[in-house]
């Protein structure tokens, strides 16, 4: 095993050929010509549009399967866009950058060896096929063993029964049968001489999709409700410490749920549920839907496995609910904690836990961290504990109780890099990256000292990235939202800098040409409505 480093974000994009980017394009007109001919085919119906959107069934952001009929008037606009594929005009835009990646993907190819990613940094290890199948299959053996060869037809007729009556189900996909895969966890401690690896099980049950709505509505109730301390992302841990009052007479308690996704059992799912069903009406079919999500095969070698145990349990790496599932359980648990520990001082995100505790002895901490293991462990789930710390590490900040400030952090060996500016993202992308990070940068500070102070390792990171920015301080950034109106139509062609063509401005003009003033379509098909 060997560790090698791109030294650039692997997110950057290629220069795509001619056939490529033609490919991509004519994909992207196909499904903007479905969208247009859907609303043309409701519009005509002479249907009430706000009346029709409310009685709609959900769908659980499912797209249909069902292709609309040609619309006649459209008939000449649909002529025009598909010919604007064979117009196109190219330009040979080269560089050293897309030159280098291009050479690193050629070399990758030829390579006799497998490149493994690493689990949370920018590493990559070089694996043997023999040394790299060994693993797999010792991971994969751990916890999963081999099923019965029925069990996959099993589960996708079961799933259609949950769903017969519902026209949901011409929206889904058969079950997936992709194969495992590792990636390596070098971020542990003696991972030189005792390499630990993430199983990741793509191959997902298609009714996950369908679960994850139902759980991300069901866990965002309770949390609000019960006014529990889940926090959604890094911003609304620094709400909660800023909010700790006499921060150098408190420690804290930093703990992790160990193997947390394979942890949970169907018994902890089901308390997780009952103790929901207090707070929020769950459905007995909402119910049905979540327990056969957990059916989950996990495919090696063209073998099906599944995971140990008397019954088809599962909750995977990977899976389309996977998170929700930790988050209803993780509402749970915090439900559990005696309320002398005051439940406003302890949080949780995923399996990362955090809590403060005032005025609390060596002892005392002791017994306490006793107390959380014992109640985590009767629902068959490890704790690993760190007690009176005043400076903690908690996801990708530092929080400090002697100072009672706080500051970006990041991983001591993990080079960090951003996308490339000469990478073939769109012009405003590749602007906009130094800003995000900027005011990400000035989020995560608690003053402009402490940001002046971190920002030379993200700027370097910049450079090396090709960029030339100057970082200010900016309290208080407004985090972009992405709120797109359904009222709209857009039209997302593929980038790509070999492409002279606008053929962004090519598709506006045709709307503009095919539905004019006074066009039987021009109502839903202008400027503002097609974008």
């Amino acid at each position: 095993m060997e560790k090698t480093n791109l030294h650039y974000l692997t997110k950057n994009i290629p220069t795509a050929s001619i056939n490529n980017y033609k490919a991509q394009l004519i994909n992207k007109i196909e499904a903007v010509i479905r969208r247009m001919r859907w609303k043309a085919i409701f519009f005509q119906a002479n249907d009430d549009e706000e009346k029709n959107e409310d009685q709609q069934p959900e769908t659980y952001g499912l797209k249909s399967r069902i292709t609309p009929n040609p619309v006649p008037e459209m008939a000449n606009f649909e002529k025009d866009l598909i010919g604007l594929v064979q117009k196109l005009k190219f330009k040979r835009n080269t560089n050293d950058f897309q030159n280098r990646m291009r050479q690193d993907v050629q070399q990758i190819k030829r390579s006799d060896k497998l490149y493994v990613p690493a689990d949370k940094t920018t590493n990559m290890y070089k694996v043997d096929k023999e040394e790299y199948g060994r693993i797999l299959q010792n991971s994969v053996t751990a916890t999963y063993k081999k099923a019965d060869d029925n069990i996959k037809n099993t589960i996708n007729y079961s799933g259609r029964k949950i769903l017969k009556d519902n026209p949901i189900i011409q929206r889904m996909n058969v079950n997936a049968e992709n194969s495992c895969f590792i990636t390596m966890k070098d971020h542990k401690e003696n991972f030189a001489n005792n390499p630990t690896t993430r199983l990741i099980n793509p191959a997902k049950n298609e009714l996950g999709r369908i679960s994850k709505v139902i759980l991300e509505k069901i866990t965002t109730q309770v949390r609000t409700k019960l006014n529990l301390n889940q926090w959604k992302n890094t911003n609304s841990v620094i709400d909660w410490f800023s909010k700790i009052e006499d921060k150098s007479n408190h420690v804290f308690m930093m703990f992790d749920v160990k193997d947390f996704y394979p942890s949970i059992t169907e018994s902890l799912l089901k308390n997780a549920i009952i103790f929901a069903e207090k707070n929020v009406k769950i459905s007995k079919k909402d119910k049905e839907i979540i327990f056969h999500s957990r059916k989950s095969l996990l495919f090696n070698k063209k073998e099906s496995w599944i995971k140990k145990g008397d019954k088809l349990f599962d909750v995977t790496m990977g899976a389309f609910d996977g998170a929700e599932v930790c988050e209803l359980v993780g509402c749970f648990l915090l439900s559990l904690i005696p309320e002398k520990y005051k439940k406003e001082n302890i949080g949780l995100y995923r399996d990362d836990g955090l809590s403060v505790f005032k005025n609390v002895s060596g002892p005392e901490s002791e017994r306490i961290k006793k107390d959380f293991q014992a109640l985590f462990r009767k629902h068959k789930l490890e704790l690993v504990i760190e007690c009176n710390k005043k400076i903690v590490n908690y996801l990708d900040v530092t929080l400090d109780l002697n100072t009672g400030t706080y500051r970006p952090y990041h991983k001591p060996n993990n080079e960090v890099n951003y996308v490339h500016v000469k990478s073939n993202h769109p012009p405003n992308i590749i602007k906009q990256i130094p800003f995000s990070i900027q005011n990400r940068l000035s989020n995560l500070s608690a003053n402009e000292e402490i940001f002046n102070q971190s920002t030379p390792f993200y700027a370097e990171a910049l450079r090396r990235s090709g960029y030339d920015h100057h970082f200010e301080y900016t309290p208080d950034a407004p985090r972009p939202r992405r709120n797109r109106s359904r009222k709209i139509i857009w039209f997302n062609p593929p980038f790509n800098n070999n492409v002279k063509t606008n053929v962004g401005r090519c598709f506006l003009n045709m709307i503009q040409k095919h539905f004019p003033q006074g066009h039987k379509l021009q109502k839903i098909f202008n400027k503002n409505t097609v974008k």
